[in-house]
């Protein structure tokens, strides 16, 4: 759970920055505060959203991308491998 505050987090920072940058820089005009403090918490909601999507439907995808290409992979936590002698 931690990893999608992180990520989300690190797209917010970037986005502030290169908003910053270009209304400073390129457009030479001062964005007020009140503006870029709202993008930013539109911006950290939906990455946090689909961070959040993302990771809870990575099977899901997988699966439909392995149908979709008709590739043939198992995936680690499907194969189980026994290396010790029989519990039985």
């Amino acid at each position: 759970m931690e990893n999608i505050f992180i990520i989300s987090f690190a797209i917010t920072v970037l986005f502030m920055g290169f908003k910053l940058f270009e209304s400073k820089y390129l457009e030479k005009e001062e964005l007020p505060l009140k503006v870029l403090v709202r993008d930013g918490i539109i911006v950290l909601v939906c990455s946090i959203t689909a961070c959040f999507v993302f990771f809870n439907a990575e099977p899901y995808i997988n699966d439909f991308f392995n149908a979709v290409t008709e590739t043939k992979v198992l995936s680690a936590d499907k194969v189980q491998i026994f290396t010790d002698s029989p519990g039985f």
